[in-house]
């Protein structure tokens, strides 16, 4: 049976979804604390990127820190909620739930560690490294900071990443086939499609403190963006009943 089809437990869907969505305003500000400035004049976007480390203050990086460990683990209610939508015992809806069991046990740790990671670019700026200084690219990133990423977050990511990914095109897939009660045009309400939308508004307007928070935030809005799609349906649908 659809989870959406007995009174109780779509209350229980609400409130997974409710917390979900708080854990992606969460991680919104914990995001924006990172990317909401305009980044400073250097030889690529990249380069300009990395030398954004060093305008960030302590503060900002502990902020961020904090509404991340707490913000993005919550996310997982809400992916759980479109899990049980979907179908806890479907292939999607398994799927779906492995994403959000991986949200909620990795997702924070990456966020830590990529901030982590911004405080040694910034300590590395503190002692006088410039990145337009370097001959290539790749020397353009702080030696000690490349050797985190490698060996630090990207094995961390990969792992984190994958499920999430999966989950989500599941979610799309699963919405887009009819396979549960929501209506097939809420399979844009994704976080892919969000990823989509904010490397549109990077392109129409490039380097500026909107499109550099928006670009940090994807995965934030990822979920933000259906969770409260979801809640307004079915505010707007309260005698729902599925139509397999």
């Amino acid at each position: 049976m659809d989870a959406l089809t007995r009174t109780e437990q779509k209350s229980s869907i609400r409130k997974l979804l409710w917390l979900g969505f708080i854990g992606s305003c969460l991680s919104l500000i914990c995001d924006f604390l990172l990317g909401w400035m305009v980044y400073p004049e250097a030889g690529n976007h990249y380069i300009a990127m990395i030398a954004s480390c060093g305008s960030l203050s302590w503060a900002r990086l502990g902020l961020s820190a904090a509404f991340g460990a707490v913000g993005i683990p919550m996310q997982y209610f809400g992916f759980k909620a479109i899990s049980e939508i979907i179908g806890r015992n479907t292939r999607c809806g398994k799927l779906v739930n492995a994403g959000a069991v991986s949200t909620a046990t990795m997702g924070g740790s990456v966020h830590i560690l990529c901030v982590a990671l911004m405080a040694l670019v910034k300590l590395e700026f503190d002692h006088g490294f410039d990145p337009n200084l370097a001959p290539t690219m790749l020397e353009s990133i702080p030696a000690s900071a490349l050797q985190f990423t490698l060996w630090g977050i990207l094995p961390v990511t990969l792992i984190m990443m994958t499920p999430y990914m999966i989950g989500a095109a599941s979610m799309f897939l699963a919405i887009f086939k009819k396979q549960t009660v929501l209506p097939r045009w809420m399979c844009l309400l994704n976080p892919l499609a969000a990823k989509v939308l904010l490397n549109a508004v990077a392109v129409i307007a490039p380097n500026t403190a909107l499109s550099n928070g928006l670009g940090m935030a994807n995965m934030a809005l990822g979920g933000m963006i259906p969770f409260l799609g979801i809640l307004i349906w079915l505010s707007r649908n309260e005698g729902v009943s599925n139509g397999r």
